[in-house]
């Protein structure tokens, strides 16, 4: 079984950003927001022709990903409502380009990343609700779809990967595929392709040339390759909120929530897509910017175990698991409690923790977060130590145990 290169650095990456930019933003309903609303389309594409996007400052992106912790950032260049944030080029004058004061702000975001050390992943649909070829000429659309893509390959320097979405809107069939894929091949051979199969059919491969297969917030699961041709990675794309575009939406998830959909994703060697709501300047809203923030300190707090370590045969108790890194494992444990006076916080300290399978002898081990070191036990395979509670004034929900190992 091949392991591409591509796949490895990108496995690598870890956590990346999940970025809904578009004409729906100027109405905080969401990135469907023409579709759900039943807002009239005439109207709709009217409106997304005479907004001003000049606002738009890609630094608010480069930022949010340097203090989250975020390697690569999925940015919409063009999401159902067929509207583009890159200039077609003659292509189609439903464009950003055909704006008041219109730039072309894929190419803005593209060239801020490749100057930040961040992946820039390219979100395109394949659904359209503009081009009237969606329904009426089917072999014409798809056309229209590899040129669009094509124009994105040629323009924009080294594309990391193409977030394709909308397969689902058309049978299986109808597809042209090996074209599709062959456009993005041949002009960015070493880019990742997914196309999300959407929340509905999570972990689907469905073609040869998928690098990276979807996992729409549900929990990701080891991807079998032993009778593939090559190694497969995994992604789980996960909003903050219940929507991706920016909306009236207050019902934010836990922090315990994202840390443990994104530990949930290291632990079979897959990927973490955080969607954040993004304003038209393209900052975030205070709440999203403070859980970037405190996302940015538990991933620097604990960043050894994040990127090379990978999956192997050791396993935890609960949702506790085991990453490996050569001689240096790493113990994400779940459910530690804080220590404190009685009086000003009630909990109970967690029974032992336990691994299994852990075949090399180990001869010492830390906790990242503070690097106290923990006393453990180590017979017939298994591992044993106290889970040991976080200080009063510290609490980091997910904790890493790095361990040190030989032969």
């Amino acid at each position: 079984m091949k392991i591409e290169s591509r796949i490895e650095e990108f496995r690598k990456r870890g956590f990346g950003l999940f970025v809904h930019y578009g004409p729906y933003v100027q109405y905080r309903h969401g990135e469907w927001a023409m579709n759900l609303r039943g807002m009239d389309q005439t109207q709709y594409e009217k409106q997304a022709l005479e907004f001003d996007y000049s606002s738009f400052d890609v630094k608010h992106l480069i930022r949010a990903a340097k203090i989250s912790g975020a390697q690569y950032i999925t940015f919409t260049t063009r999401h159902h409502d067929g509207f583009s944030l890159y200039d077609t080029r003659g292509l189609s004058g439903y464009d950003i380009m055909h704006t008041p004061n219109g730039r072309d702000i894929v190419k803005e975001f593209a060239d801020a990343c490749h100057e930040n050390d961040i992946m820039p992943f390219f979100y395109h649909t394949t659904l359209d609700w503009h081009n009237p070829n969606f329904k009426k000429d089917f072999s014409a659309y798809q056309q229209y779809l590899r040129d669009s893509i094509q124009i994105l390959c040629e323009n924009y320097g080294e594309v990391g990967g193409f977030w394709l979405d909308g397969n689902w809107s058309v049978s299986a069939e109808l597809w042209d595929l090996d074209a599709l894929y062959g456009t993005i091949r041949k002009y960015q051979p070493n880019t990742i392709i997914i196309n999300n199969t959407g929340l509905e059919a999570p972990g689907i491969i469905g073609h040869r040339e998928i690098d990276c297969v979807t996992f729409e917030q549900g929990i990701p699961q080891l991807i079998d390759c032993s009778d593939k041709e090559k190694q497969y990675i995994g992604e789980m794309c996960y909003p903050l909120c219940e929507h991706w575009g920016i909306a009236e939406d207050i019902n934010i998830k836990s922090m315990g929530q994202i840390l443990e959909a994104y530990t949930s994703c290291r632990k079979v060697g897959g990927n973490f897509l955080l969607g954040i709501f993004t304003k038209p300047d393209g900052s975030q809203p205070l709440l999203h910017q403070g859980y970037l923030e405190a996302l940015g300190l538990w991933m620097k707090r604990n960043k050894a175990a994040l990127h090379n370590p990978k999956p192997g045969n050791v396993i935890g108790t609960g949702k506790d698991f085991w990453l490996e890194d050569g001689r240096k494992k790493y113990a994400f444990i779940h459910n530690i409690s804080t220590w404190g006076d009685s009086n000003v916080l009630k909990s109970a300290p967690r029974a032992k923790c336990c691994f299994e399978n852990v075949s090399d002898r180990i001869v010492s081990g830390c906790w990242l977060d503070n690097g106290d070191s923990i006393a453990f036990t180590q017979e017939d395979g298994h591992l044993t130590f106290e889970p040991g509670g976080f200080l009063y004034g510290e609490s980091w929900i997910v904790r890493v145990a790095e361990f040190n190992s030989i032969k």
